[in-house]
């Protein structure tokens, strides 16, 4: 007898995870065939859900198994009479009964009867937060999540008798808790004024006593908000750079002690991205307490399944904010993962939209109409490509030319504010010295990046050898990429250039310095394939009896 077609387990999962383009792998494949096993039938949403994938890739996984005669589909996804052999036998599956508290759920909290109550003012008044906009991350949560955010807030000790601050809540969640009327103060800080004088009038009309405050996090927070709160919460967009950003905000509000708690709601991610979460919170010398999975639900959010953790954060002695003055980077999806649409009007009109073009979303160019012909309908999407594709192929280098000098010595200065924050060297004649020596010796290891002409980036090389074994080493002396122009794939051009620049002087190891204080840097050099291999250690000694 002939075995069936990709009869092995592993090479099955590892096939259809590669055809969809899975980041979770194989044990994503065995989540979403477990999860379907578990019910009689499913459908991709509550697959997506359960499993935390966004829905579209639990869909793009469910046809490759559909194709392997694993799945099929009728009111719902089920298993094939393949499909049961293949997790009983191959998988090993057994029990399909839940074990988790049917009442919670797993969130280890529920609604009491004597909450239901503040449950239905809070449907009452959720309904009148202002319309969502896509380009602030904004998803409108649940009435219950905003509920149970707060009971388990109360249950952990955190607003009875707390100053609570949350940045960002186009939840409401800070309606929930002033419901309570047990905080000593809630303060809501939010760059959206529509969102803030919707609360605003709630918080009049019920008398909960919020404190609304308009503020862009990018600037550092006001200094009469500076370790003043007990606690925060926060729901960031779902980067690195936005939980980055709006941790260390929080960590700059709160008082300056132990154990204080950082509540935060972000997005299910695959391991190697929840790893960099991991990372950045511990870069900043946070404990992870609690996290509890699909605890927020949120309406319309299927990339990431209308659902994310929360986590409960608290603050140890090592406790710093990785962002302490102005953040003039990119943080919010839309300006990291850039995508561009070109619509076509009836008209003939060819449209672009997107957060870097005219029209941010297909709405807002409805709202506005055809910029030729001025109706509001009929556009045909007829393309879609990420502007980190376009751009990336436009981006030009060459050498560099002492007409760039004031540009690059402002990128010298800032790379030595970020690598020596405590005594950079910022003087001008220093900086085109050490130039003079490396145009005269190695011309072609320095480079500038050019986009349209413009200078957005620098690279400076060195050739080294190594005094134990004599190898003869590349070394990156200076990288970067101005802010407005990162996370658009202009650093990995940056790097390429350097490992094709020592790969042709027979050179096949790169060396290069980061400090512990740039986290981003840090994070972007382990993403290239970078490995740490030695840490300078520090420790500032005081005199006995001072």
């Amino acid at each position: 007898m002939q075995p069936e077609k990709h009869q092995n387990k592993a090479s099955l999962l590892k096939i259809v995870s590669k055809k969809a383009d899975l980041e979770e792998g194989e044990e994503g494949v065995r989540k979403i065939l477990r999860e379907v096993f578990r019910n009689e039938r499913i459908s991709t949403k509550e697959l997506a859900f359960n499993t935390q994938l966004p829905v579209p890739v639990t869909a793009a996984v469910r046809r490759e198994l559909e194709k392997e005669d694993l799945l099929a589909r009728n009111g719902g996804a089920f298993l094939t009479e393949k499909g049961e052999k293949f997790v009983k036998k191959q998988l090993g599956l057994v029990y399909p009964q839940r074990l988790t508290c049917p009442k919670c759920v797993g969130k280890s909290i529920q609604i009491p009867d004597e909450f239901a109550s503040i449950l239905e003012r809070l449907k009452k008044h959720l309904g009148t937060r202002p319309k969502t906009l896509s380009w602030l991350n904004q998803t409108h949560g649940t009435p219950e999540t905003a509920l149970l955010r707060s009971l388990f807030m109360l249950e952990k000790g955190d607003i009875e008798g707390r100053k609570i601050v949350f940045l960002g809540d186009d939840d409401f969640t800070s309606i929930a808790v002033g419901f309570l009327k047990a905080a000593k103060e809630i303060t809501v800080i939010d760059v959206d004024l529509r969102l803030l004088e919707a609360l605003q009038l709630i918080s009049n009309k019920e008398k909960l006593n919020i404190t609304c405050v308009e503020y862009d996090l990018r600037k550092t927070l006001p200094q009469h908000l500076h370790h003043k709160c007990d606690v925060v919460f926060t729901d960031p967009p779902y980067t690195i750079a936005g939980l980055t950003l709006f941790i260390s905000r929080g960590i700059t509000a709160l008082q300056q002690r132990r154990g204080s708690s950082i509540y935060l709601a972000f997005a299910h991610q695959p391991p190697k991205k929840m790893l960099l979460v991991q990372k950045t919170l511990n870069a900043m010398g946070l404990a992870i307490i609690e996290q509890v999975p699909r605890f927020n639900i949120y309406k319309g959010a299927e990339m990431f399944a209308n659902t994310t953790f929360l986590a409960r954060l608290e603050t140890t002695e090592k406790t710093k904010p990785l962002v302490a003055g102005i953040f003039d980077g990119k943080f919010y999806t839309g300006e990291i993962t850039q995508t561009l649409r070109i619509y076509q009007c009836r008209c003939g009109e060819k449209v672009d939209v997107g957060t870097a073009a005219s029209f941010r979303t297909i709405e807002e160019l409805k709202a506005k109409g055809c910029p030729k012909c001025a109706k509001a309908k009929g556009f045909k999407l007829i393309q879609k490509q990420k502007l980190k594709e376009i751009l990336a192929e436009r981006l030009k280098l060459r050498s560099f030319k002492w007409s760039d000098f004031p540009v690059i010595l402002e990128f010298e200065r800032e790379i030595a504010r970020q690598s020596f924050p405590e005594a950079p060297i910022l003087d001008e004649e220093y900086h085109k010295q050490k130039l003079e020596k490396v145009v005269k010796r190695e011309p072609d290891s320095i480079k500038v990046a050019l986009l349209c002409d413009e200078i957005v980036g620098w690279l400076w090389l060195r050739t080294e050898k190594d005094r134990n074994t004599n190898e003869k080493f590349g070394y990156i002396k200076s990288v970067i990429v101005v802010p407005k122009h990162r996370h658009q794939g202009f650093g990995r051009k940056l790097i390429e250039a350097a490992e094709n620049y020592f790969l042709n002087k027979g050179i096949h190891r790169i060396d290069l310095i980061v400090s512990a204080a740039n986290h981003e840097a840090a994070l972007f050099f382990e993403e290239v394939g970078f490995e740490r291999e030695h840490s300078t250690m520090r420790k500032r000694l005081t005199s006995k009896g001072k």
